[in-house]
């Protein structure tokens, strides 16, 4: 996760030392206003009729970093190096800063929720979540929610004036707080609000996709390409190198038969069917682009159109590296890892950085997912595009801010296109669809 905000070094460096690059990869400025996420919670406009008194509120801020320190921390990565860093090092550093401390809170306040669906779903008639009754009357759960979402605008508004005076010296905890708040961004599609439909299966027509996380992460990115020589020596540095994120995956052939990818043979069914399908999928996404791009070259001018195909040709080139990154980890021989077989792959899938497609995308991308209610093919074609970036995702299937709200949002994808009424990216569709249902 934390690998939207990191690069490996070489790349990191490269971006540093060559200006008009950094500005190419669409990283947004870290002076832009940060806004709070929004998890369509009308009620919270004022805080509940139950909320605790002052001392209340202080011992719940203090289970809460209990929890954090105790749970949240140790299912943050799967990797045992930034486990440590989640558990001992952030927790230390946002004792130090008041603004650090709100966004820790609130991400630990956003576990506790996950968890809370999650036994609720499960504890649940399916048919009573679908109506949302077993939120009904839940006055722990509306305050719950009240705070971690306190806390999360305190902790936005804290890092905002911190990146007004960003220096050297605070950099770390500037780094900190933007390891903190995309990891809320990542787990917020999975808790958008009790109205949200979260059990597989059910109906998502009325449910646009998210994108406020995606905008949210990549307002930050900038912190650690401006303070790369700082924050390599500082006690994070583990949460910024990631050793297979680089580009040795040019080395083997893209796409090779699976015989060829021994651990396929022990992966999971997901990756399986992600394996057989990605180079077909990728073919197929291209050859639509070539098509929507000469449709917008008949029917606008000239360089518009130009701008289009630049666009979409970029973003699935930036898919198919994330995929190849995928593949190449599927070349690789047992780790000696004392964990199941599973859990080492995805460790080693962690460190491909395969979530760091959110910063690699541009902002041209960005902001055509942004349609303000009015569905075109256009903009089908950017959320189906944005669906298989999310295949990555679903593949880090131990980490709960991921696999569970990913597929959600996919699925929501899904029906967006489907009432578009166009069969090309219906099809489109169809792979996306079948590797969430094997998750």
């Amino acid at each position: 996760m934390v690998a939207t905000l990191a690069r490996d070094e070489e790349s990191s460096l490269r971006d540093l030392e060559n200006s008009r690059g950094f500005r190419n990869t669409g990283v947004v400025s870290a002076s832009h206003t940060l806004l709070p996420l929004e998890f369509h919670q009308p009620r919270l406009s004022t805080p509940p009729a139950s909320t605790p008194h002052c001392g209340a509120n202080d011992l719940a801020d203090m289970s809460l970093l209990t929890r954090f320190i105790l749970d949240t921390s140790k299912k943050m990565s799967l990797h045992p190096r930034r486990v440590t860093m989640w558990q001992r090092v952030i927790p230390k550093i946002a004792t130090k800063r008041e603004y650090l401390m709100h966004l820790l809170l609130a991400l630990a306040g956003m576990y506790a929720r996950f968890d809370y669906y999650t036994s609720t779903r499960v504890e649940s008639n399916p048919t009573d979540y679908q109506n949302n009754s077993c939120f009904v009357g839940n006055s722990s759960a509306d305050v719950d929610l009240y705070r971690m979402t306190e806390h999360h605008q305190k902790g936005l508004e804290g890092i905002q004036e911190a990146l007004c005076h960003i220096s050297s010296e605070t950099a770390e905890d500037v780094f900190c707080g933007s390891i903190l708040i995309t990891a809320f961004a990542f787990g917020s599609l999975s808790i958008s609000g009790p109205n949200e439909n979260i059990e597989p299966g059910l109906s998502y027509e009325n449910q646009s996709p998210s994108t406020d996380w995606l905008r949210l992460c990549r307002g930050l990115v900038s912190v650690v390409q401006e303070h790369w020589n700082t924050l390599k020596l500082g006690r994070l540095r583990s949460m910024l190198i990631y050793n297979h994120g680089n580009d040795d995956w040019k080395l083997h052939p893209a796409f090779e038969p699976l015989s060829n990818y021994p651990r396929l043979v022990q992966g999971s069914r997901v990756l399986s069917i992600f394996a057989r399908g990605a180079c077909k999928a990728l073919s197929m996404l291209r050859t639509f682009s070539n098509t929507i791009c000469s449709s917008q070259t008949e029917n606008s001018q000239s360089d518009k159109a130009d701008d289009y195909d630049a666009d979409y040709c970029n973003t699935i080139d930036k898919l198919e590296e994330i995929y190849k990154r995928i593949l190449y980890v599927l070349h690789f021989t047992e780790s000696g890892r004392d964990c199941p077989t599973s859990l080492d792959i995805q460790i080693d899938l962690e460190d491909a950085a395969i979530t760091s497609w959110p910063q690699m995308i541009s902002d041209a991308f960005i902001a055509s997912l942004n349609s303000e209610g009015q569905h075109g093919i256009a903009n089908g074609f950017s959320f189906t595009i944005l669906a298989h970036f999310y295949l990555s995702l679903i593949l880090l299937e131990d980490l709960w801010y991921l696999n569970r709200g990913i597929r959600k949002e996919i699925q929501k994808i899904a029906c967006l296109v489907s009432s578009l009424n166009e069969s090309p990216l219906t099809t489109l569709m169809q792979w996306p669809i079948a590797v969430i249902h094997e998750s």
